[in-house]
């Protein structure tokens, strides 16, 4: 089973417009669809597309709480949520007729100190019968920078492996913590705040890995977006290219990366493949107008022809 943990859920509404979006005008959505949105979500639901057990925990909120389980319900997600005293918020994402994205992202609702502990107890009951947990997102207002590595310790305390997808200031204190994640993956510009400069090519991404890998962190996946990723491991560093696609929906590959990689975690895949495979599901969701959710046949094809090669 994975866990997924997202403490910053939402409703995420798509707009799509037939044609492009203009500034300061009436815009009429051509169609529009509500998920169960936050980046551990988008995970979840990949995790359930690759065909494995699942079970997402977090925070949820007021009318749009219930909404959002309600949500979780239909796609078939299992769920054990910590209730709070806080609204869950809203975003939207407007994808226009030629494939552009524009995200209107809310801020979160405040979380109380009592609420995290209530999730710390729960996640701490739930890993033991977790294979990986994937933690993802940003932290709620009311919360300390220090709370994904609360949770990441307390995982790991019961010998279960961690995949942490964050940002700023929490992500660093995660990976400078005693007890660090199993698994990151930043982007370029992460991992550039995480070294402490800028980095501008692939050698340097690699290096920068190979940087966090030395101070403890097992995995560490660069995404690269459209150049693909690097992976870092004791078995090696590794380079993923995916086949030119035309691109339906972005929104959600890095989670869907995130839920496979957990996934290939799961099944002992060796390192070249748990990336070929994470990274097959990630372009396969773009392909789709549902986000973590993609066509197994299609995902399988573009396993078949995505790259995975060692560099120095």
């Amino acid at each position: 089973m994975i866990l997924t943990v997202t403490l910053n859920t939402s409703i995420d509404k798509a707009y799509q417009l037939d044609g492009a979006l203009e500034a300061g005008t009436v815009m009429r959505v051509a169609r529009c669809s509500n998920s169960a949105g936050g980046k551990g979500l988008n995970a979840s639901r990949a995790v359930a597309s690759c065909g494995a057990t699942v079970l997402a925990t977090g925070f949820v909120g007021g009318h749009n709480g219930s909404l959002l389980l309600d949500l979780l319900g239909r796609d078939g997600i299992p769920q054990r949520f910590v209730r709070v005293g806080s609204e869950t918020r809203s975003c939207i994402n407007v994808l226009e007729g030629q494939g552009r994205s524009t995200e209107f992202l809310e801020p979160g609702a405040s979380v109380t100190g009592e609420e995290f502990r209530q999730l710390v107890m729960l996640v701490r009951e739930e890993a033991g019968r977790a294979g990986v947990v994937t933690m993802s997102g940003s932290v709620p207002a009311g919360l300390p920078k220090t709370a994904w590595a609360e949770l990441v310790s307390t995982v790991r305390a019961e010998g279960v492996p961690v995949i942490l997808d964050s940002s700023g200031a929490s992500l660093e204190r995660a990976v400078r913590a005693a007890t660090k994640p199993t698994v990151i993956k930043p982007n370029v510009d992460e991992i550039s705040q995480l070294v402490g400069h800028r980095i501008a090519s692939i050698p340097e991404v690699v290096d920068a890995a190979r940087r966090l890998h030395g101070e403890g962190i097992r995995d560490v996946i660069v995404s690269l977006g459209a150049d693909g990723a690097v992976l870092v491991t004791d078995e090696g560093a590794f380079r993923g290219s995916s086949p030119s696609i035309t691109v339906l929906n972005p929104v959600g590959s890095g989670d869907t990366l995130v839920g496979a990689y957990a996934v290939a975690m799961e099944r002992g895949l060796p390192a070249p493949e748990r990336l070929r495979y994470a990274m097959s599901r990630a372009t396969a969701n773009c392909l789709s107008p549902e986000t973590g959710r993609f066509d197994a046949d299609t995902a399988d094809d573009l396993l078949a022809r995505t790259v995975v090669e060692p560099v120095r």
